[in-house]
């Protein structure tokens, strides 16, 4: 099903039928057979619609947490995301990747922040256009013809200390990662009910940065640590966030449990309760739902979240007990075992 911002690129799909473009972080795979095929090609910096395009479409798609095609591109379109320096962060990265006097467009929801596309966009062109405005959506376009310098992502990290229990936990964290900069309260929350235990397989789902599951090996050493997120820029970090604390861990992309095998005597997780701009409690119900297959009798979930968000009554009735553990004037931190 095509997203109300695809449905305005299929509005405009004579601009896509000379040359080479990408789709950059497109909020559905169905666009990627709205368009002239032999032109496209998408850049996934989310695993769930990359697994999508890749089984639905014969177009080549990447996932990575930045993008550095063979050739470059005729023109590029940049799905609006979430926060304005992803925005500019994705805007460095594809402008080096398109010829000179090249195309690169924003398109997005009037609620995603759209309307900032000109100002974004006039870091590489000096003539920002609107070209079409619909369905509660807008396309900007500008000509590359500013200087643009060659794309270093690590350029673009940031790193950040934490104390825990006495250790200095170093995390890196990139815009576009959840709780970019700072430590979320909700796992802030959680991290203060940690301590040694004796679980050998561990999970942290939806990992971001990394802290959960870095903490935990860093009181558990002999843990066997699985971290898993949909993002690339999260997985990214998480894997430098390791390094920097020597610590051991496999880390998966998956869209929820797809890809995750075994069991685990320990699940922690901060779930996501959004996809891009919209509400989606959908993760976090088939998460609960699912995970029954992946832990051992008597194993343990942690999870924290946002107070009104209606988890306890799915993980009451899924999980052989259930108790609220810790609450605070926005979160609540719940604990169930299989």
């Amino acid at each position: 099903m095509l997203s109300a911002p695809s449905q305005v690129l299929v509005r405009n799909a004579s601009l896509f039928s000379d040359g080479k473009w990408a789709l950059v972080n497109a909020a559905d795979a169905a666009i990627f057979n709205g368009l002239p095929e032999a032109s496209l090609c998408g850049f996934h910096q989310f695993y769930d619609i990359y697994e999508q395009a890749q089984q639905t479409s014969r177009c080549a798609h990447t996932f990575s947490a930045d993008f550095a095609p063979e050739e470059r591109l005729d023109g590029a379109v940049i799905y609006m995301p979430k926060a304005k320096k992803h925005a500019a962060m994705l805007i460095a990265n594809i402008a080096a990747c398109i010829k000179p006097n090249g195309t690169l467009m924003l398109v997005g929801e009037n609620k995603s922040g759209i309307k900032s596309a000109a100002k974004l966009l006039e870091s590489v062109g000096s003539q920002v256009n609107k070209i079409d405005s619909a369905r509660h959506c807008a396309l900007f376009a500008t000509q590359i013809d500013n200087t643009v310098k060659p794309f270093v992502l690590a350029d673009w990290v940031s790193e950040q200390g934490i104390t825990f229990n006495g250790n200095s936990i170093q995390l890196t964290s990139l815009p576009g990662v959840f709780s970019h900069g700072e430590l979320d309260a909700g796992t802030a929350l959680l991290l203060e009910e940690f301590s040694a235990q004796p679980d050998k397989n561990v999970l942290d789902f939806a990992c971001g940065n990394g802290v959960i599951g870095i903490c935990m090996a860093t009181l558990n050493p002999s843990i066997n640590l699985t971290m898993t997120d949909v993002s690339a820029l999260a997985l990214y970090c998480a894997e430098r966030s390791v390094a920097a604390n020597n610590v051991k861990a496999t880390i998966i992309p998956s869209n929820g449990l797809s890809n995750i095998e075994g069991k685990f005597n320990r699940v922690y997780t901060n779930p996501p309760f959004h996809t891009g701009i919209k509400t989606d409690y959908s993760i976090t119900e088939k998460l609960i739902k699912g995970l029954s297959t992946h832990m051992h009798n008597d194993a343990k979930l942690t999870l924290v979240a946002n107070r009104f968000l209606k988890y306890p009554d799915l993980l009451e009735a899924t999980f052989k007990h259930f108790a609220t553990i810790a609450q605070t004037s926005k979160f609540s931190l719940y604990h169930a075992v299989k």
